[in-house]
């Protein structure tokens, strides 16, 4: 379906601004600089929190047409809602989907702005996720200015990992403008790097000087959902997160997850740091040694859906997926779907924990757990098996 743009979207913008500004000052303690830049142009974001796209709308006063997973908009009733007032690019997650690079330009000739969260994917540890050098591609074809824009405060108020928001301080600022004439004076490579040196935000580094508090209840609820690897015994899928602590269910391990976003009782601090620990853990494993048939994790109740096109999906029903040495097995009552790693064209995680794969037939599976279990494990290991780039 093609991007239009339409004077409802001005309109809607005007009237849903107050309201969703006076909404997100009150939640988050949002503060941001406005913007007086002219469309069309494209912003880039780092991405933080499921509201980062109203953040950033908030500094420009046009309608801002970003590029969103299609899982979004593939929500029943919300997705419609969505697709009517904001008119959102959609996009498939892990895919090079031509139709939304067409979508990006369609809408900046139509004289419109575009924002684009270039990772792809929230933060889980503090630390941005990988961008595709693909991205520069599309700033030279675009030919319109570039806004880096930084959001800092987000991770600590709403971790990824987290179902719980907390309250403290998030800021907004356009940090850089990169005109068309710097643009075209760059390769690709450079501006690239450009990009990716302006746009990176690690929450650990900015708390360091700002050590803001965000408060609020049950903070380590949910952290097996990052931590999946226990950082004393290395067990998988052991750590269990109960009100502000978490621990080990294999070990003695025990910490908690204070205000400040910092770990406390064990003698590393920083969820960035022990999410690298148990990243070089999976990768330094040697996978050869492991039976065919010996299931490296498992975990029930993945509600499974199939893409049908990026405003619907089919239900499959709920099912148990294990994780081998070579493949994926999404079990059921009556069938056993087999996914082999060398299918896996793409991969991502959606939301808290939900996986996505797609793979080389064109099949896209949507596996979402509404339990206290981890998605990032199963693509992470693969990852780590496969000798593929993590990059969550």
């Amino acid at each position: 379906m093609a991007v239009k743009v339409k004077k409802r979207h001005s309109a809607w913008n005007k009237a849903l601004t107050p309201i969703i500004s006076t909404l997100i000052r009150r939640k988050f303690n949002y503060h941001c600089k406005k913007s007086d830049l002219k469309p069309p142009f494209i912003v880039l974001g780092n991405h933080t929190t499921d509201y980062d796209a109203f953040f950033i709308a908030k500094s420009f006063s046009t309608p801002l047409y970003f590029v969103m997973s299609d899982h979004v908009s593939s929500i029943p009733v919300v997705g419609k809602i969505i697709r009517h007032l904001l008119c959102p690019i959609p996009i498939t997650k892990s895919t090079a989907d031509v139709s939304t690079v067409r979508g990006v330009l369609s809408v900046l000739r139509q004289g419109a702005a575009v924002g684009i969260f270039p990772e792809g994917n929230k933060s889980f540890a503090g630390e941005m996720s990988l961008m595709k050098p693909s991205l520069s591609k599309l700033l030279k074809k675009a030919n319109v200015p570039v806004v880096i824009y930084n959001i800092e405060g987000g991770y600590f108020s709403s971790p990824r990992w987290s179902k719980q928001k907390r309250k403290g301080k998030i800021d907004g600022y356009v940090k850089r403008v990169i005109t068309t004439d710097e643009i075209a004076n760059m390769s690709n490579e450079q501006l690239f790097e450009t990009v990716k040196n302006e746009l990176r935000v690690n929450a650990y580094e900015v708390q360091q000087n700002a050590m803001q508090k965000f408060i609020g209840k049950d903070l380590a609820d949910n952290i097996q959902t990052l931590l999946y690897i226990c950082p004393e015994c290395k067990a998988i899928s052991s750590i269990v997160g109960q009100g502000d602590t978490f621990h080990c269910t294999n070990c003695d391990f025990k910490a908690s997850y204070n205000e400040y976003g910092y770990v406390e009782g064990y003698k590393v601090n920083r969820l960035d740091e022990l999410d690298n620990m148990q990243k070089q853990y999976i990768q330094s494993i040697d996978y050869s040694k492991f039976e065919k048939n010996t299931v490296i994790c498992s975990d029930t109740d993945f509600l499974v859906k199939l893409k049908v096109n990026n405003y619907k999906n089919k239900k499959l029903g709920k099912q148990r997926l294990d994780m081998y040495v070579d493949r994926f097995e999404l079990v059921s009552k009556n069938d056993v779907v087999v996914i082999p790693f060398s299918m896996v064209s793409g991969y991502a995680i959606e939301g808290v924990n939900s996986i996505q794969l797609s793979l080389t037939d064109g099949r896209v599976y949507r596996l979402n757990n509404k339990n206290a279990v981890s998605g990032l494990k199963y693509v992470n290991i693969m990852c780590a098996i496969t000798g593929k780039i993590i990059k969550f």
